[in-house]
């Protein structure tokens, strides 16, 4: 009989002695929290991992998630290159280096004899890592430069692929994709649960329920099941703080964000047979308003929860005149992705952001046109 992929997990972690886990470079709050939670699971049951990210910086309103300031924005020392000098005839005296220029000279004296090319050797060592979760990342080019420039790592060490999208390419040695999850965070309380329901603590919880709150906007997105409100009822009796996490994610705005909001809401724009909606912003506003481009961002979560009968939703903005940025976000069956592809988008069937050589009014155009005729 075909053992449990819960348990097959269960024995590469058992049997690992460090651990990388990450999610896609433009990470969703869902998968920033499955990093986080996953790595205190590991670390409760005295594993060593670490979170890497594609140039992670924190964002603000996820500094309050337990261990998040460790998370790594890039990978390093992932091989060494060794070189194996055999001394057994002639010992070591004396050993010494200097960097010219780009050469590094190393200078060694043997105690008796003289070295020849037979003694030395080189290799190159095993990876620092010997097993990957990758999480709500439904491609590995998604991760971006840790793969990129790292595919031998992904191709020869173990990967666990954690997701909910059904764009998810079953790349992983293992797969748990279960489009019928709300989130990924739900998928690996699932997992955790069959492990052990004592591993699940406060922080723990918090970090769960705010990944299935981000993912699903409060709740408010077409595939919350019963299922998934019997998990979050669970994750609050076991703690998670679900005040906190809706204060830092909804509610803590700083004046300059709500100046540029308003912009937004002034010259917000729909088609209703298409339950389509967007704006713009222009650098006047972001100079106007003292805002950033983060700012700028966080307001399609705002326009997703009063805007209950819209699926899809576009923001374009500038920082400079001549180059336009767009965020596209999209739910229900809506594949955002899939809408805007003629645009070389990246992101997920959830949310894209894509950049156009154009001025504001041909941007908006082309957009709004394209997405219109997919549909």
């Amino acid at each position: 009989m075909a053992r449990k992929i819960s348990d097959q997990v269960k024995e590469l972690i058992e049997k690992s002695k460090k651990i990388l886990i990450t999610t896609k470079g433009k990470f969703s709050g869902d998968g920033l929290a499955s990093c986080l939670a996953l790595a205190q699971v590991l670390k409760k049951v005295n594993k060593n991992s670490e979170i890497i990210i594609e140039n992670f910086n924190l964002p603000q309103q996820y500094s309050f998630l337990p261990n998040i300031s460790q998370i790594k924005p890039e990978a390093i020392k992932l091989k060494k290159f060794i070189i194996n000098l055999d001394i057994s005839q002639t010992g070591i005296d004396e050993l010494s280096y200097d960097i010219n220029g780009d050469n590094l000279r190393i200078y060694l004296s043997p105690q008796r004899g003289v070295f020849t090319s037979q003694d030395l050797k080189f290799q190159t060592s095993l990876f620092a890592y010997d097993l990957i979760f990758t999480l709500d990342t439904p491609d590995l080019e998604a991760i971006g430069k840790l793969y990129d420039n790292h595919r031998d790592l992904f191709y020869q060490i173990p990967v666990v692929n954690v997701d909910n999208s059904p764009d998810n390419e079953q790349y992983g040695h293992i797969n748990i994709v279960d489009i019928t999850a709300t989130a990924t965070t739900e998928i690996l309380y699932n997992l955790i649960n069959k492990w052990s329901e004592e591993l699940i603590d406060e922080q723990l919880a918090t970090c769960l329920l705010a990944g299935m709150i981000k993912a699903t906007n409060c709740f408010k997105t077409a595939n919350v099941t019963p299922n998934a409100l019997q998990i979050v009822s669970h994750l609050i009796d076991s703690g998670a703080n679900r005040r906190e996490i809706i204060n830092n994610l909804y509610q803590t705005k700083t004046i300059n964000t709500l100046k540029l909001w308003g912009r937004i809401l002034s010259r917000l724009q729909s088609n209703e047979q298409n339950k389509l909606i967007w704006s713009k912003l222009t650098p006047n506003d972001f100079i106007e308003t003292g805002a950033k481009e983060e700012d700028a961002v966080g307001v399609i979560n705002e326009l997703i929860a009063h805007s209950p009968s819209a699926e899809i939703f576009v923001l374009f903005y500038q920082l400079e005149e001549g180059q336009t940025k767009v965020i596209a976000h999209s739910l229900g069956n809506y594949s955002i992705l899939a809408l805007t592809r003629s645009f070389s988008s990246t992101g997920d069937k959830n949310e894209v952001s894509f950049t156009l050589n154009k001025n504001l009014q041909d941007s908006e155009k082309e957009v709004i046109e394209t997405i219109i005729q997919e549909l």
